[in-house]
């Protein structure tokens, strides 16, 4: 088998626009798995966000989440491997997204999401992820300096035609500080410096002596980026932000076609 090992992301390319894992998709990933092949997730979820579904997909070993700021094993639940946001650069950036006006801010802290007050997109959010959140009633940056919580996870909700300036000024505002991405066009996140999808496929991918060249990674957003240019085959949904269509070796299918299932009968039959 020319690929080894399958790299999925999970929101927007291996789930649907209506929130479900096609039969059609689940049965490929078993007849992958049946022939010898892995098949990991990797999400920018909580792991606690993730587990119900790669646990119904009778999936085992690791998963990748925080957009690669953590890896998890999925039956034992615990982690393999993280890293986090020091406090004081996490309450220096969440200061100044507050004075900014940017209102719409979620942490993540020990997989569980944490936000100022009730609102409407971060009620939505945590209705599609099937989560809970908890508000602080204060500004996250104090609450987060009071704790001296260091966050796996930093997000910001912004309108579309303002994440990318936004992800740009903070790159470099933050450089060698933090590393951010964009997984939806209105999200910005931020993590630890240095960490990507990309960076977590390859610890993934060392742990199990795959070579780069034998595996496939898939996914639709600029956060996916990293592990798509990583793999021997980087392969963007038709769907995808066209910046990370512009990145990919391939343009499959979209997430309500059976993107995981295309993948796996066109590239993964030998």
């Amino acid at each position: 088998m020319k690929y080894k090992a399958i790299f999925s992301d999970f929101d927007g390319t291996l789930y649907s626009d209506n929130y479900e894992v096609s039969q059609k998709n689940i049965d490929a990933i078993h007849d992958y798995e049946a022939r010898g092949g892995k098949f990991f997730v990797a999400t920018g979820r909580l792991f606690q966000a993730i587990y119900p579904h790669v646990s119904s997909l009778g999936l085992k070993g690791e998963v990748i989440v925080y957009q690669g700021g953590g890896i998890f094993d999925i039956e034992s639940k615990k982690v393999i491997w993280q890293q986090t946001i020091d406090n004081a650069t996490a309450v220096d950036c969440l200061r100044k997204l507050e004075e900014e006006g940017i209102s719409v801010n979620m942490v993540y802290i020990d997989d569980k999401c944490y936000g100022t007050e009730p609102h409407p997109a971060i009620d939505l959010f945590c209705k599609i992820c099937k989560i809970g959140c908890e508000y602080v009633g204060e500004k996250l940056s104090d609450y987060v300096a009071r704790t001296g919580a260091t966050p796996n996870k930093l997000l910001a909700m912004v309108e579309p035609d303002k994440a990318l300036p936004l992800a740009d000024k903070y790159r470099k505002a933050y450089d060698k500080r933090l590393a951010l991405m964009r997984s939806q066009p209105f999200m910005v996140e931020f993590t630890a410096y240095g960490l990507s999808k990309g960076a977590a496929v390859e610890k993934v991918c060392a742990m199990h002596g795959l070579k780069r060249e034998e595996i496939i990674c898939i996914g639709d957003a600029d956060n996916d980026i990293p592990m798509i240019e990583y793999a021997g085959l980087g392969v963007a949904v038709m769907n995808a932000m066209q910046t990370t269509k512009d990145r990919a070796d391939v343009i499959g299918v979209s997430n309500n076609h059976d993107a995981i299932a295309w993948v796996i009968e066109n590239f993964c039959k030998d």
